[in-house]
C-alpha cells in the first residue's frame, strides 16, 4: 500500500490523439515540456479499438471531457469539488508562509522516524512530509482515550509518531503483510511504546470499536473499504487515497455517493477514474497543460464523491492537498468528522459531545486555483 510512486505516470490513459490547445502549446514550449506520447502507442491504441469495432474520437481527452464537464455543472460539482487551505500553508495570504509546524521529529525517540522503517533517504524524506500532512489534521481531532486504527499501516509510519505525541490514546497498526508488521514491532520496541498494538489481517477482519481511522495510500478500493469501516463505527477519518484506476476491479458500488450516482453510471464513473489515475507532477509546466488540469479535476471529483458519501452518512467533511505538493503524486487528503449523535434514553435525549475540527482559513480553492498557487509557491 505504500509502494514507490513515480513523479509522473501515464499508464492508464492514451493521449495519442490529443491535440494541444494554443495556450497549452505555448506553455509547453515556454517550459520545454516533452509530451509523453509516441506514434507507436497511437497505432497500438487504434488497432485495439478497431478490433473491438470502435472508432477513436478525434481527440482522446473527449473520452472523459464530456462527463467531467457534465458533473462540474451540477450542484455537486460546483459546491463540493473544492479544497480548504492546508494548515501547513495558507494559500490565500499574499505571501504563502507556513503557519503551522508538523511533527517535532527531533524530539521523538529512536525507531519513530520514517528512516527507521528501512526506507531510502529520498523515500524517508517524502514519507516524513506525508506523515506531517496527516498528523496536522489528526492533532486537531484526537481526544484522550481515543482508539486509533491505522489501516494498511505497513510498519506504522503515521501511527507511531502520534503514539508518542498522544500517550493517552491507543493505536492499532493493521496490515495483511507480516514482514511489515515485524518491522513495526522492532520500531515499537525501540521507542518503548506501550500504547500500540498490532493486528495482522484484512480491513474487514477488524471488528473492534474505534474512534479514528487513518490510511496513507491505501490503493484503489482499499480507501473505500477503510472509509466504510469508519462510517460504520461513526469514527472520524483522515485518508490520503492512492490509485483510483484500480477501482474498475472492485465489487463495491461506484459512484460511492447517492448524489453522484444520480449523475453518473458505473461505466461513466470508471471513465473518470481512468482519466484521474495518473501522477500529479510537481513540474509546473506539466501540471498546467490543459489535459493534466482536466485529469486533476477528475481526481478531485472522485475524492469529493468519497466525502459526499460520508456527508450522506451525517459527517462534516473537508478536502486538502498536501504541503508541499511534491511530497507524493497522490497528494489529496480527506477528513471526515461525524456530526453529533442524539441518543434516546429513559432519562431523555442525550447529545454525544461533538468532535471539534477547526481551521484558521475557511476560504475555499478550486482545483485549478489550488494547483496554480501550490505549484508556484514551492
Amino acid at each position: 500500500m505504500n509502494s514507490v510512486l513515480p513523479t509522473l505516470t501515464w499508464g492508464t490513459w492514451d493521449d495519442a490523439d490529443w491535440i494541444p490547445t494554443t495556450c497549452e502549446a505555448a506553455a509547453t514550449n515556454e517550459f520545454n515540456v516533452v509530451e509523453p506520447v509516441n506514434l507507436s502507442q497511437n497505432q497500438r491504441s487504434l488497432r485495439k479499438l478497431r478490433k473491438k469495432g470502435l472508432q477513436a474520437p478525434k481527440n482522446s481527452q473527449l473520452w472523459f471531457e464530456e462527463l467531467q464537464e457534465r458533473v462540474e455543472r451540477t450542484p455537486f460539482g460546483q459546491n463540493k469539488a473544492s479544497y480548504h487551505c492546508n494548515p501547513l500553508q495558507c494559500l490565500h495570504e499574499p505571501t504563502a508562509l507556513e503557519t503551522e509546524q508538523g511533527i517535532p521529529w527531533q524530539d521523538l525517540p529512536d525507531g519513530i522516524h520514517p528512516r527507521d522503517g528501512k526506507l531510502s533517504a529520498q523515500r524517508a524524506r517524502n514519507k516524513r512530509q506525508q506523515v506531517d500532512n496527516l498528523a496536522v489534521f489528526l492533532r486537531r481531532i484526537l481526544r484522550p482515550g481515543d482508539v486509533v486504527v491505522e489501516f494498511c499501516a505497513g510498519s506504522g509510519y503515521v501511527a507511531l509518531p502520534l503514539a508518542c505525541l498522544f500517550p493517552q490514546c491507543s493505536f492499532i497498526l493493521l496490515d495483511k503483510k507480516e514482514p511489515s508488521l515485524a518491522i513495526a514491532k522492532e520500531r515499537i520496541a525501540a521507542a518503548q511504546l506501550t500504547n500500540v498494538e498490532i493486528f495482522c489481517g484484512f480491513i474487514d477482519d477488524y471488528e473492534k470499536p474505534f474512534d479514528v481511522g487513518i490510511a496513507l495510500h491505501a490503493c484503489g478500493e482499499a480507501t473505500d473499504m477503510v472509509l466504510q469501516k469508519c462510517l460504520a463505527e461513526r469514527a472520524a477519518y483522515v485518508l490520503a487515497p492512492c490509485c483510483v484506476g484500480k477501482i474498475k476491479l472492485s465489487s463495491l458500488p461506484y459512484p460511492r455517493s447517492a448524489t453522484l450516482a444520480a449523475e453518473l453510471s458505473r461505466t461513466e464513473y470508471e471513465v473518470l477514474a481512468k482519466a484521474a489515475d495518473f501522477g500529479h507532477s510537481s513540474n509546473a509546466a506539466v501540471a498546467h497543460t490543459e489535459i493534466n488540469r482536466r485529469r486533476r479535476r477528475c481526481k478531485t471529483l472522485l475524492e469529493s464523491d468519497r466525502n459526499m458519501h460520508a456527508e450522506e452518512a451525517d459527517y462534516n467533511t473537508f478536502m486538502f492537498v498536501m504541503h508541499p505538493p511534491t511530497a507524493t503524486p497522490k497528494n489529496d487528503v480527506l477528513v471526515g468528522i461525524p456530526r453529533s449523535l442524539k441518543i434516546e434514553t429513559k432519562l431523555g435525549t442525550t447529545n454525544i459531545r461533538d468532535r471539534l475540527f477547526q481551521l484558521e482559513c475557511q476560504d475555499m480553492l478550486s482545483t485549478d486555483a489550488l494547483v496554480r498557487k501550490a505549484m508556484f509557491s514551492t
